[in-house]
């Protein structure tokens, strides 16, 4: 499966393998990509909100110049002038104010993911979530034989902080190594 985002010059594509995820990010001056497995990627999740800067600075600067025009021009005949580059500057500045990027942000031990925080931004999440868990389930939620129940109850308590075992799940393999404690009588 195969999800791409486009927001301004930012684009990212999500490439879902069964064991893996591919990712490709590139905007107008960089560019990153990698593949990771899914149970490198981390449960924590941080935000990141973008404007765009040029738009604030050259809002700013024609708002002033707009400004010493008006400013000057009043002391003429001609009436004030200077208007136009003052709501052009307006203009930009309105967009730099109303124009937010936000990102969620999902760290991996190869680099960061950026989701663009949108209604496809929220199908990626889940669907790394839900390969995530099973990809942990399919790896670690067993009883391998000689364990100790120690070990064994690190390893749920391990898997329910990982968001793989539900706290239902958790509780039931709680109870299973709890009963392999117990000695036979």
């Amino acid at each position: 499966m195969e999800i791409k985002q486009k927001r301004g010059t930012a684009k990212t594509r999500y490439v879902f393998h069964d064991d893996r995820l591919e990712y490709a990010w590139n905007d107008s001056s960089s560019s990153r990509s990698f593949s990771v497995p899914y149970i490198e990627t981390s449960r924590d999740r941080q935000t990141l909100t973008s404007r765009s800067a040029w738009f604030r600075n050259v809002g700013a600067l024609w708002m002033l110049l707009g400004m010493i025009w008006i400013v000057s021009s009043w002391s003429s005949d001609h009436g004030a002038s200077g208007w136009f580059w003052f709501l052009l500057g307006a203009g930009c500045f309105a967009y730099y104010h109303f124009n937010v990027r936000r990102y969620v942000i999902i760290p991996s031990d190869k680099g960061n993911l950026m989701v663009i925080d949108d209604e496809s931004g929220k199908r990626i999440v889940s669907e790394i979530e839900a390969r995530r868990k099973a990809q942990f389930r399919a790896e670690y939620d067993f009883f391998p034989e000689g364990d100790t129940p120690e070990r064994l109850r690190n390893r749920f308590n391990w898997l329910h902080r990982e968001g793989a075992l539900s706290d239902e799940e958790f509780r039931q393999r709680k109870e299973k190594v709890d009963a392999l404690a117990q000695p036979a009588q």
